[in-house]
């Protein structure tokens, strides 16, 4: 007589809430052995009891056709939350991740957890978080490469953003493993951007005056203070300490989110100065209304407008972006004798090779530079 391999699973409910149950055989003992995954949790999330069921309705397809490819859970711990959707992970996700990002990196979180969301939506409905594997995987991050033409950066950043996604399910017990996580990252083009010479500077410095002075106060933090564009959307004018020469930049500005104190030199404290007279301590130092400080922070892609503006007016390079101000602070700080340590530190990098690493941009000056101070033979 055969043996009869399984029981397929059932919806039920007993005085202790609601279940699955289903029986498999068990070699070890002989004989069929019931198992039940307990669904209370699923239960809180649907008000009408049709919904539910519908969810469950789901999961109980899934472990049949498991059962009926001759998966058995024999020696495996089971878990309600395998069978939730992946569009319920995701939302419980980034419901975590608001309370602990910053506003600027939780919008490329959303962006992200939206694009990919609505992918699964197209191609795999309804498919629960245990369900999403590496083939799927690979079709989405095609799916990035031929039809959204991501390459090089912008493919790993959603590699990346996919790993995460799916390591904090596993951590949450939404899944077992990670399917993006034996996908190698492509290789990457160097970064585009090139120092900005002292003349070029220049040109910048009397454009700004003309047409936007905040413009100018951000530039000059950027090179000189070393702040990086998107912290300083998050400085208030109580963060900046004129007779102590510096601006601080909390742990929760930062995007190294340990807080450091950002030095300015007499020129630019001068022009911070004059911008936040009469603000309030709580006003940001750049505001949305032309720069000024005020309640509001300026848009997050303001900067990069204005910058864009600046530099078809005069002509440069599209290498020249507002960060190679920060880059060529860093490589003439090194340059004029400044410690690597000393700028390292200013610089808020973890260790010093990313510090030197700015020491290799090509320097349009170079050849001047040694022709004229090197020593000779």
């Amino acid at each position: 007589m055969s043996v009869i391999e399984f029981l397929p699973a059932q919806l039920k409910s007993n005085s202790h809430g609601w279940y699955i149950e289903y029986q498999t055989f068990n070699p070890n003992i002989g004989k069929m052995q019931r198992f039940r995954t307990h669904v209370n949790v699923l239960r809180k999330h649907y008000p009408r009891l049709a919904d539910f069921k519908a969810h469950c309705n789901g999961i109980i397809n899934t472990i049949n056709a498991k059962l009926a490819g001759g998966w058995s859970p024999i020696g495996e711990n089971q878990n309600a939350r395998f069978y939730t959707s992946l569009s319920v992970v995701i939302r419980a996700y980034l419901a975590e991740k608001q309370d602990e990002l910053r506003p600027d990196t939780l919008r490329s979180y959303k962006s992200f957890c939206t694009i990919f969301g609505a992918w699964v939506n197209e191609n795999v409905p309804d498919c629960q978080a245990i369900l999403f594997n590496k083939v799927l995987a690979i079709r989405y991050l095609d799916y990035c490469s031929v039809e959204r033409k991501l390459k090089g950066r912008s493919w790993n950043n959603q590699l990346k953003a996919a790993r995460a996604l799916f390591s904090w399910a596993v951590a949450k017990c939404y899944c077992k493993e990670n399917p993006f996580g034996g996908i190698k990252p492509k290789r990457e083009a160097e970064k585009r951007r090139v120092l900005i010479p002292a003349d070029t500077r220049k040109r910048i410095t009397a454009y700004c005056k003309e047409n936007n002075p905040g413009l100018l106060i951000v530039s000059q933090l950027v090179y000189s203070s070393l702040i990086r564009p998107k912290e300083i959307r998050c400085i208030k004018v109580g963060d900046v300490f004129l007779k102590e020469h510096y601006i601080l930049i909390r742990s929760e500005v930062a995007k190294t989110h340990f807080a450091r104190i950002a030095t300015m030199n007499p020129i630019l404290e001068g022009l911070v100065a004059d911008w936040i007279k009469g603000a309030n301590g709580d006003d940001y130092l750049i505001g949305s209304k032309d720069y000024a400080a005020g309640k509001k922070p300026i848009p997050h892609s303001r900067f990069s407008k204005d910058w864009i503006e600046m530099r078809k007016a005069l002509h440069l390079p599209d290498e020249m972006e507002l960060y190679s101000l920060r880059d060529t602070g860093i490589n003439e700080m090194l340059k004029c004798g400044i410690d690597p340590l000393t700028v390292m530190q200013h610089a808020d990098h973890h260790d010093l090779s990313m510090t030197t690493r700015y020491a290799n941009h090509v320097d349009p000056h170079l050849v001047e530079t040694i022709s004229k101070k090197a020593p000779n033979f």
